[in-house]
């Protein structure tokens, strides 16, 4: 029988050294090649399934309700979408921002008015540090003590066992880059703010406040790190409850498909994108999840795409049967130490960020913004590097889709795609270039790089085709990348680009690593170098200029 040293010792024997195989993620995490231990298992409490919950509105609860959805998400002020999902006895999420300051001063006869004998479970969106840290609020009014105390009177009057009316949001810090860790420490330190306001007049203690919390969040594009992330938020909340003597279950998680992660090009997909995000939100222990249809990056979305949205969400619990288990994903080492590890450095930053003032302090300061941006630019920088990867967009570009027709305006926010799809639509309008890929050697010498800057190119829209040395003399190309083996650059790459450089070609490019070479390659007139891990966006960018 194998045996773990067994293993280990393949995979030396080849040269490869384990500590080569470890990821780092971008929480600064250590994922391993193999795990034989880990942390004692921990059944997470779930529903042991999740509903089916569609963004929605007046005109499309119906369809969504008819189409399968179990659950819509609204906004507050839409009273025909309501009342179509009150009939219905559909579960409604509710967008409460416009108007919020006048419902925090409303007098509880109204509110009760306003609610009377509700006949569908819900959860409202009130959420006063998610509206301040995007800006809907003047940063400033949670420096006021009484404003986030305006929560205690509408928990008290709305919330009941059928009503949940905090909501607990990560979603504007990972709109904004939030790595997984900084969402789940500014979401502890929003859970925390929340409870010491809605207890802080006495009109509800720690039990009942706790019943009027509800958690949602973004489902990015790495599963297994996206699962931990929901697994590990339950652990944290159950932490911060225990702290505090609560006893209530931890709150409810709505999971949402993260928009950051949808393209405009090539947005077919995004269907694989929101399906590996409904399997992690799924495994996560999600009450509700709200899968994004593929063109909603470009505007408001169709009927098919909505349905498609639908029906992915549909197929992956009633056939493949995800969250009939609950915690399926619990006694895997790699899943319960990725899990703890996050936990604790998602902690490590809450404690951290509660010694410093909290994220009302963070908020309220201006600092939110600056930390934000630093996680987005580090993001970034990995996306222009390719170190992550985009489909469709930064890799296996497609130049000849047709995008689907749409209508509006498209949402705003950070998308990994941005970057590399406002480049390619800026060469899209401008003169086409003339990009050639010249083949130095025979064709197993230079096929891969061949191959490999025919892809590179096509991010930036730019379709390239291969020559030989006499063809790209003769044709006087816009752009020339010299494509061979090291070998071959060693020997002829040099006299080649010199030649280039003398008919006129304006940009010359080698397809690979330069090494020592790259002085005289350079004095040749080779101007940029492409190769697995160069910041290719800048390099793109440089090139089309």
């Amino acid at each position: 029988m194998a045996t773990v040293d067994d293993w280990r010792a393949l995979v030396e024997k080849d040269g490869t050294a384990l500590d080569k195989l470890v990821l780092q993620t971008a929480e600064g995490i250590a994922v391993q090649p193999l795990y034989v231990a880990g942390p004692t298992p921990v059944v997470r409490p779930g529903t042991g399934s999740f509903a089916v919950c569609m963004r929605s509105d007046a005109a499309h609860v119906a369809e969504d309700l008819d189409g399968g959805a179990d659950a819509v998400w609204i906004d507050g002020t839409d009273v025909d979408a309501q009342a179509t999902a009150a009939r219905r006895g559909a579960h409604v999420v509710s967008e409460i921002w416009a108007g919020m300051p006048d419902a925090l001063t409303t007098d509880e006869e109204d509110v009760d008015d306003a609610d009377d004998e509700p006949t569908t479970t819900s959860w409202h969106g009130f959420d006063l540090i998610g509206a301040c840290a995007l800006g809907r609020f003047e940063p400033a009014l949670l420096q006021h003590e009484q404003f986030l105390r305006g929560l205690g009177p509408i928990a008290a009057d709305l919330g009941d066992a059928r009503t949940r009316t905090i909501r607990v949001s990560g979603l504007p810090f990972h709109d904004a880059g939030a790595d997984a860790a900084d969402e789940l420490a500014l979401m502890l330190s929003s859970m925390v703010a929340d409870l010491r306001a809605l207890t802080h007049d006495g009109l509800l203690d720690n039990e009942r406040a706790a019943g009027q919390l509800w958690f949602q969040i973004a489902v990015g594009r790495d599963t297994f790190g996206e699962l931990c992330k929901l697994r590990a938020l339950r652990v944290l909340a159950g932490k911060v409850f225990s702290a505090a003597g609560i006893t209530a279950p931890t709150p409810p998680v709505h999971a949402v498909c993260s928009s950051r992660t949808q393209s405009q090009r090539d947005p077919w997909v995004n269907l694989l994108r929101v399906t590996t995000e409904i399997f992690a939100a799924a495994l996560g222990g999600a009450d509700l999840v709200t899968p994004l249809p593929f063109d909603a990056a470009l505007g408001e979305s169709s009927a098919h795409a909505r349905r498609v949205a639908r029906n992915t969400a549909l197929v992956l619990r009633e056939e493949s049967h995800l969250g009939r288990v609950v915690d399926a994903a619990g006694g895997s080492y790699y899943i319960e130490s990725r899990t703890d590890a996050l936990a604790r450095e998602a902690w490590a930053r809450f404690t951290q960020l509660e010694r410093d003032g909290g994220v009302v302090k963070l908020i309220a300061s201006g600092k939110l913004a600056a930390r934000l941006e630093g996680a987005w630019s580090k993001r970034a920088a990995a996306i222009a590097k390719r170190k992550e990867p985009v489909l469709g967009v930064s890799e296996f570009a497609n130049l000849d889709e047709q995008l689907p027709a749409t209508t509006g305006a498209a949402p705003a926010g950070h998308r990994d795609a941005e970057a590399f799809e406002a480049l390619r639509t800026r060469v899209e309008q401008t003169p086409a270039k003339r990009v050639l890929l010249v083949a130095l050697g025979p064709a197993s010498e230079h096929r891969a790089r061949v191959g490999f800057a025919s892809a590179l190119f096509a991010t930036a829209g730019l379709r390239a085709t291969e020559a030989t040395v006499a063809e790209a003399l003769a044709a006087r190309p816009d752009i020339a990348c010299l494509c061979g083996s090291d070998e071959r650059y060693a020997a002829e790459a040099a006299a080649v680009a010199t030649q280039l450089r003398e008919i006129g070609a304006i940009k010359i490019v080698l397809a690979g690593r330069p090494g020592a070479l790259e002085a005289s390659l350079k004095a040749a007139g080779i101007t940029a170098f492409v190769f697995l891990g160069a910041d290719v966006l800048a390099t793109l960018t440089e090139l089309v200029s």
